[in-house]
């Protein structure tokens, strides 16, 4: 029996399973390392007997607490994406800070016990070397393969080699060189070591190369971060806030190479804001965190100066003995001003992180300000979410739900819709994106939103009465267009071949007069029949036009002989009445033909497609002429709208009136409004 092979595509799941379950056996055994590194850092320090302030001053602490937060981060990254380099090279890294950590507590412990001094070197070679795989090396790579684990682009792989060189320059140097990075006087040196110096200049360009390799690190960031979407920018966030707080803390180290050693503990924020952007950004509000963080720091920092300033300069203008009231006085000012600039700095912030929503009156005038510049509803809702900094507004129509205009990309994340009603007439819906991590829409979004939603109703509304005025004129070409074919085929069939055969008929009576004078007799006579016949034809199709008894008789006239007309044709058993006031409302000349065509239409689909046996006419107006048609006929289960039924809506619709057909109850009802002509007030 032969064995049946498969073999896994490099994308299928079976080859993602085995990558998953090789990511998780690695990723116990980085963690299991690193629990021992650190057991072995705390037991030896016991062991030696180094007291905490040498533990701190050794770096043992801060490479402890970093090694590990390292480690933890990458394995995280490893676990839920494993395509990404960036938890490898955390891991790599973190294992280098925990490995120098425990080798300078087993250094201490052999310095105490007496090792040789061979293996001291040895291990002394690991303390300067292990630690600058995370922080001095690793870490500058990971942040260009932030968040992707890819580069930006392949223009950037110049700068990753800068980076590799520069991070290998300083470990091999570190190891080449005399002294030792072990707080004590008989601390050894690294076993490689040469009694490396190297010449200022060439220090001076290897530090001047490792400066602009950082600064094009953060001004990479800085342009995925301008060009990127709204992910992108919440994870570059997270990093932005670790960043921000760890170089305020270091500040003074950043500038003298030199300060308390316990603030280097804040940069653990940064591989655990590295880890959150990376598999949980949308964990909380970055925004609203980071906007914060930046009020209370910076209204904070302007306070602590601001109160300094003020001791400084009282201190100059006051005598020495009434220093305690310079201080009370300083006090006093800085209390003074305190709030106003917390406001001030929080107001600043927050329209850098959420526009203008704090001034919701603003914001409405502006948006109204451009929609009566510009009536593009996609243009106004661009401007609303680039005022409220939104990820994507839609406006979605009420009649049939489609999107009438968009902004941004809608996500599947959660959204808020809210009504847009005009004249309480529902035109639709405003609806719009939360920001990553909001579960529901700002109290002060939904204030400022609710303020526009007037115009963008107003606007709303303006644009589906545009659309009934290009629909209506439509209909209106279309109906004069068919009115002219149905005349050009009434005189070209009709009217043109009865002349064609006057012209040839008279001819011939012409030249039969003298030589056969009872045929030209003969001839004539059909002449004048044929003349009556066109006479008759061409009174028809004035009559198509505008039939002559409504400037005689007014519209009722006409209708009555046009009911006694379809009556006298029609099949046995129908009845028609008439139900109009003797005086009807003053109707323009376009009116009174509408509303005849109108009711000569609907009479007409009554007698050729009713079952019915009764039809009812009528006619009532005062503030419009209402044509009604009613028969009682049964309606058809599936019906739609003829020809005839379009004409009666176009014709309608051409003078500013409405038009409505369908089943009733008790029957087919076709009924129109008309407006009425206002005679002027004498």
């Amino acid at each position: 029996m032969r064995a049946l092979v498969t073999v896994a595509e490099p994308g299928s799941p079976a080859v993602a399973q085995r990558l998953r379950a090789k990511q998780r056996w690695w990723g116990i055994a980085a963690l299991a390392l690193a629990v021992a590194l650190a057991l072995t850092t705390i037991g030896s320090a016991i062991d030696a007997r180094v007291d905490g302030r040498l533990f701190v001053q050794s770096y043992a602490l801060t490479n402890l607490v970093l090694g590990s937060a390292f480690v933890a981060s990458g394995t995280v990254i490893a676990r839920f994406q494993t395509r990404n380099v960036i938890g490898p090279l955390f891991v790599v890294g973190g294992l280098g800070h925990l490995l120098t950590s425990a080798a300078t507590m087993i250094v201490f412990h052999g310095m105490a016990v007496g090792w040789p001094a061979e293996v001291l070197r040895a291990l002394a070679t690991v303390v300067t070397g292990a630690w600058q795989l995370g922080l001095p090396w690793l870490f500058g790579l990971a942040m260009l393969l932030f968040p992707t684990g890819h580069l930006p682009s392949p223009r950037w792989r110049p700068l990753a080699w800068l980076i590799l060189v520069s991070g290998a320059y300083q470990l091999i140097t570190g190891v080449l060189s005399d002294g030792s990075p072990i707080p004590s006087p008989n601390a050894p040196s690294s076993i490689l070591s040469i009694g490396l110096e190297l010449p200022s200049p060439v220090i001076a360009v290897m530090g001047l190369t490792t400066l602009v390799a950082h600064l094009l690190v953060v001004g990479s960031l800085v342009g995925r971060y301008v060009r990127g979407d709204e992910q992108l920018r919440r994870q570059l966030l997270w990093l932005i806030l670790a960043l921000l707080a760890a170089t305020v803390i270091n500040a003074q180290r950043l500038v003298t190479a030199d300060g308390p050693i316990m603030f280097l503990l804040s940069l653990v924020l940064v591989p655990i804001a590295i880890g959150i952007a990376v598999v949980r950004y949308q964990l909380f509000d970055i925004r609203m965190v980071l906007s914060r963080t930046l009020v209370y720091g910076l209204a904070l920092s302007v306070v602590i100066a601001l109160y300094a300033g003020v001791v400084a300069g009282l201190s100059l203008l006051i005598p020495a003995d009434a220093e305690r009231g310079a201080a009370v006085t300083a006090a006093i000012v800085v209390a003074v001003c305190f709030n106003p600039l917390r406001l001030l700095v929080q107001r600043l912030v927050t329209q850098g992180f959420y526009g203008t929503r704090s001034d919701p009156a603003g914001t409405a005038w502006q948006i109204g300000g451009r929609l009566r510049r510009d009536d593009d509803l996609a243009s106004l809702l661009d401007g609303t979410c680039d005022a409220l900094r939104l990820p994507w507004t839609i406006i979605r129509r009420a009649s049939d739900g489609a999107v009438v205009a968009a902004s941004g990309h809608p996500n599947d994340l959660a959204s808020t819709a809210i009504a847009l009603r005009y004249h309480d007439e529902s035109m639709g819906d405003l609806v719009v994106g939360h920001r990553r991590g909001d579960a529901r829409l700002h109290d002060e979004d939904r204030r400022t939103i609710e303020l526009i939603a007037m115009p963008l109703a107003v606007a709303l509304h303006a644009n589906a009465l545009s659309e009934q005025v290009q629909r209506a004129r439509a209909a209106t070409v279309e109906a004069a267009a068919a009115e002219r074919v149905s005349l050009q085929r009434e005189l070209h069939d009709g009217l043109g071949p009865t002349l064609t055969s006057l012209t040839f008929t008279a001819d011939a009576a012409a030249n039969l007069v003298h030589t056969d004078s009872e045929e030209a007799e003969r001839l004539l006579g059909e002449v004048r029949a044929d003349l009556r016949y066109a006479l008759d034809n061409l009174r028809n199709v004035v009559y198509g036009l505008r039939p002559i008894e409504l400037d005689d008789l007014g519209l009722l006239g006409p209708l009555r002989q046009r009911i006694a007309a379809l009556s006298s044709e029609a099949r046995d058993g129908i009845t028609v009445e008439l139900l109009a006031p003797e005086q009807l409302p003053d109707l323009s000349p376009a009116g009174e033909l509408a509303a005849y065509r109108i009711a000569n239409e609907a009479l007409t689909n009554v007698f050729r497609h009713s079952t019915g046996r009764r039809c009812v006419l009528t006619i009532t107006g005062q503030d419009a002429l209402v044509v009604e048609v009613w028969d009682d006929g049964t309606p058809t289960p599936h019906w739609h709208p003829g020809v005839g039924l379009r004409s009666i809506t176009a014709r309608a619709e051409e003078l500013g009136g409405t038009a409505s057909a369908g089943p009733t109850p008790t029957g087919w009802t076709v009924r129109s409004e008309l407006p009425v002509r206002r005679l002027p007030l004498e």
